[in-house]
């Protein structure tokens, strides 16, 4: 019974506060999310044309892991994008009609 008493008293205790779903703030914040935001900015700001490149020496970050963070982050805020690696850098690119002779052509199957 000292139990129940027990739980009764942490829900007496809980403090509870109703708010509108417009104030919650949804989204992902993942750990390389102040990188992640800056290469996104700046790949919003890019001219039709140009590629942003990212050099991962002294990254902490796996290439694979930026390339989809920073896919994840654009796809997130409705920006296509094509991405290209030389091992060295990582390369970025908003996807426009203008872009589509650079970008790789995939087999139909």
């Amino acid at each position: 019974m000292s139990t129940r008493r027990t739980s009764s008293a942490k829900a007496d205790s809980l403090q509870l506060e109703r708010l509108p779903l417009a104030e919650l703030r949804q989204g992902r914040r993942g750990k390389h999310y102040d990188l992640v935001g800056k290469i996104a900015g700046e790949i919003e700001a890019l001219p039709d044309g140009e590629a942003l490149r990212i050099a991962l020496d002294g990254m902490d970050v796996s290439l694979a892991n930026l390339r989809s963070a920073v896919t994840r982050a654009m796809t997130s805020r409705g920006v296509k994008i094509g991405t290209f690696s030389d091992g060295e850098s990582l390369f970025v690119w908003r996807k426009t009609a203008g872009t589509a002779r650079y970008e790789r052509k995939r087999r139909k199957k």
